[in-house]
């Protein structure tokens, strides 16, 4: 399991795109870009590929995200990680809105600040 501050790169199949952070600690993740928040939970299987949900929120202007004037919605993602627990790359979509495709790359920046 991997915990830490992440970039986040979004693309969408809107042909949109736009970048953030997520911060995963135990079994969560929460994030944000300049137009939305996000948080939710993820896991790995017994093969090291990720899966989670996040729900996301509109903080400012709602045309912002890479897939439109959405919110509040939920994103079903997956992946697998690409160099240790350092990188990663989701795919998923919105739930309810299959045809709503968006992908996300994770770089790791640093480690959370233990309490």
């Amino acid at each position: 399991m991997t915990s830490g501050i992440f970039s986040a790169v979004f693309a969408s199949n809107q042909q949109v795109g736009g970048c953030g952070v997520a911060i995963f600690s135990g079994n969560t993740i929460h994030g944000g870009d300049a137009s939305h928040y996000y948080r939710g939970k993820y896991r790995f299987d017994e093969n090291n590929q990720i899966s989670g949900n996040d729900r996301c929120c509109q903080v400012l202007n709602p045309s912002g995200f890479c897939l439109g004037p959405l919110t509040p919605f939920r994103l079903i993602l997956n992946g697998h990680i690409i160099t240790n627990d350092r990188a990663f790359e989701l795919s998923g979509h919105v739930e309810g809105q299959p045809q709503l495709q968006i992908r996300i790359a994770l770089n790791k920046m640093e480690e959370l600040i233990e309490a």
